[in-house]
């Protein structure tokens, strides 16, 4: 759907059409139930529709920002954070990390996980935060590259959608460093050395409170996690599970379980409640 279809009255008011408290756009199909469960912790009963893709919702921003249009729009963080002029306003909601695959792909999550797909209670959170800590260090330098490729607009492809070409194998979970440090030296020409150096992306990378989980573009977090979940569940239960991706969607959209005590999902589902006090 492109808004240039409809007028700012006509997507104003289509949840009213639909009997809905307020009218949110996200940006893919894929975002509707992660929204929706989000939006229902806050008891808000909200018309959600997806807009058909990135360049799209950034047309419905850009009415919200420019227009004062009255729906929502609930998107990606993106590196939005670390831009000059982080988006900030009450009708546009956005992750605690990058993309909502960063909350969906949750260390306790995956315990659930492995142990309903082994048929077996286990307890692999230690294994996992410490998979999640060797991940992230490995790819650091890849993501001071990304957020420089956002904040200067430099247009180069740094975290694609998938993780497989800087892992050790198709089936890995691990990072090869040797991998990572020739992609950088293949890309580094497109930026300066003040870009880069500590002052800057690096400095500001450090500085956020964020884990350095949720600096990472989710779809490129997908293979890893993927083959995280069945190697674990081979090596706690002996069992060969065949998973895709749509099974991992599947298995980790509802990221509702104790939310109160996860400080991406309450950060976001404390600032859609602002929407009822406002």
């Amino acid at each position: 759907m492109d808004s240039l279809d409809y007028s700012k009255e006509a997507l104003e008011a289509k949840g009213l059409f639909y009997g809905k408290q307020l009218t949110v756009y996200v940006e893919g199909q894929d975002d509707i139930l992660f929204w929706t469960y989000l939006l229902n912790i806050a008891d808000i009963d909200a018309y959600i529709e997806e807009v058909g893709g990135t360049n799209e919702i950034e047309k419905y921003i850009k009415d919200i920002i420019e227009s004062d249009a009255g729906f929502f729009v609930a998107c990606d963080l993106d590196h939005s954070d670390f831009l000059y002029s982080p988006i900030n306003h009450e009708r546009i909601i956005q992750s605690y990390g990058y993309s909502i695959e960063n909350s969906m792909y949750n260390f306790g999550s995956i315990n659930s996980i492995v142990s309903k797909l082994g048929r077996k209670q286990v307890n692999v959170v230690e294994i996992v935060e410490k998979w999640a800590h060797d991940f992230c260090d490995n790819i650091y330098d890849l993501i001071i590259y990304d957020i420089a490729n956002h904040k200067y607009q430099k247009g180069v492809k740094i975290l694609g959608n998938c993780s497989i070409p800087f892992l050790t194998s198709k089936k890995s979970t691990k990072i090869n460093p040797d991998r990572v440090e020739k992609f950088i030296n293949s890309i580094k020409s497109n930026f300066s050395e003040e870009e880069i150096e500590i002052e800057t992306v690096t400095k500001l990378l450090n500085d956020s409170k964020k884990n350095f989980w949720y600096h990472i573009k989710g779809h490129f977090l997908s293979h890893a996690v993927l083959n995280l979940i069945k190697h674990l569940v081979n090596k706690e239960t002996g069992l060969d599970k065949s998973l895709n991706l749509d099974s991992l969607y599947t298995l980790t959209i509802d990221c509702t379980e104790n939310w109160e005590n996860r400080i991406d999902i309450k950060t976001v589902v404390n600032k859609i409640k602002e929407i009822k006090s406002a």
